[in-house]
C-alpha cells in the first residue's frame, strides 16, 4: 500500500494531466455537435471492425464443425440418391403411368455412405496411401470403396478401431473395371506411377471410339456402385498389346487438395462374396 501511495505522489503531475486531458475531450465531444458526430462515426467504424474481426475468428473455429455437418448431409443425400435410382431402374420401361412415390415403396438401399476426413497423405513414391479418421467402430471394413465429392478415390486396405488406410487410384496395386460413358465395352483402370493427376484405362477393344473429354465410369465392381466417375479421357496412351487400346485419363479426384471422402458400405457385398467363393 505504501509503495502505491509513493508511486501516486511521484507521478501526481502526470495523473492530473491525464485527468484534465480526458475531461477536455469530454467537454469537446459533448458540447460541440460536429466533434460529437465525428467521434460517434469513428467509434461506430472501430466497433464494426472489431465485431467483424471477432466474427471472422469465430467462423474460422467453426469451419471444421460446419464442414463435418455438410459432409454428413452429403452422405445422406448420396444414400437417398442411390435408393431412388435403384427404385427408378426397377420400374417397367414401357410404362407411361406416373405415380407418386409412397414412403414405403422404395426398397432399402444397397449402399450406405460413411463420411470421413483425410488425416494423412503419403504421395512420396510408388506405395502411395491415405489415412482416414473412420475405422471398425464406425462400421468400416477392408475392401470398401472410397469416393470424393468428384469421383473415385480408392479402396480400404487396413482398418483399426478408429482409422483406416486407403489404397488410392494412384497406387500401382490398384485395379478397377471401367468403361467409357457411351460404350458397353469395359477395360481396367490402373496407374503407371508417373503423374498423380493421370491414370490409364487399358484393355479396351482396338475399335473402341473415343473423344477427348469422354467420361470414364465404373462398370463391374464388387466395391463401387456402377457409373461412378473415375476421370476423363485426355488422349490415347501407349498400349502393350496391338489388339487393345490404352487411354490416358485425367482423374476426377484431385489428390493435392482432397480433405473429405465417403466410404461405401455395400450391404450385399458379403452375401455376393460368399456365393461366388462357394464355386471355388
Amino acid at each position: 500500500m505504501r509503495n502505491l501511495l509513493n508511486f501516486i505522489l511521484r507521478n501526481s503531475h502526470w495523473l492530473v494531466a491525464i485527468v484534465l486531458i480526458a475531461f477536455s475531450f469530454y467537454l469537446v465531444f459533448t458540447q460541440n455537435s460536429y466533434q460529437r458526430s465525428v467521434y460517434l462515426t469513428s467509434a461506430n467504424n472501430v466497433t464494426g471492425w472489431i465485431y467483424t474481426a471477432s466474427n471472422n475468428v469465430s467462423s474460422f473455429f467453426y469451419l471444421k464443425k460446419n464442414n463435418r455437418q455438410l459432409l454428413e448431409q452429403n452422405a445422406e443425400l448420396q444414400n437417398r440418391l442411390y435408393a431412388l435410382q435403384s427404385y427408378v431402374e426397377s420400374l417397367p420401361t414401357d410404362s407411361l403411368e406416373v405415380k407418386a412415390f409412397a414412403s414405403d415403396s422404395i426398397q432399402p438401399e444397397q449402399f450406405r455412405f460413411i463420411p470421413a476426413e483425410v488425416v494423412n497423405l503419403s504421395f512420396s513414391g510408388m506405395n502411395n496411401f491415405m489415412t482416414i479418421n473412420m475405422g471398425s467402430a464406425e462400421g468400416v471394413r477392408t475392401d470398401m470403396g472410397v469416393i470424393s465429392q468428384t469421383g473415385v478415390v480408392g479402396v480400404i486396405s487396413k482398418v483399426s478401431e478408429h482409422f483406416s488406410l486407403v489404397i488410392p487410384v494412384i497406387n500401382p496395386r490398384f485395379r478397377l473395371s471401367a468403361k467409357l460413358s457411351d460404350s458397353e465395352n469395359y477395360g481396367s483402370v490402373s496407374w503407371n506411377g508417373k503423374n498423380i493427376r493421370f491414370a490409364q484405362l487399358q484393355e479396351l477393344p482396338k475399335h473402341e471410339q473415343f473423344n477427348k473429354g469422354d467420361t470414364v465410369l465404373t462398370s463391374f465392381s464388387r466395391i463401387f456402385p456402377k457409373d461412378v466417375v473415375i476421370g476423363f479421357v485426355s488422349g490415347q496412351g501407349a498400349s502393350l498389346d496391338d489388339n487393345f487400346n490404352t487411354f490416358d485419363i485425367e482423374l476426377a479426384t484431385d489428390f493435392y487438395t482432397i480433405r473429405n471422402v465417403l466410404v461405401i458400405d455395400d450391404r450385399f457385398n458379403e452375401e455376393q462374396n460368399t456365393l461366388e467363393m462357394s464355386l471355388q
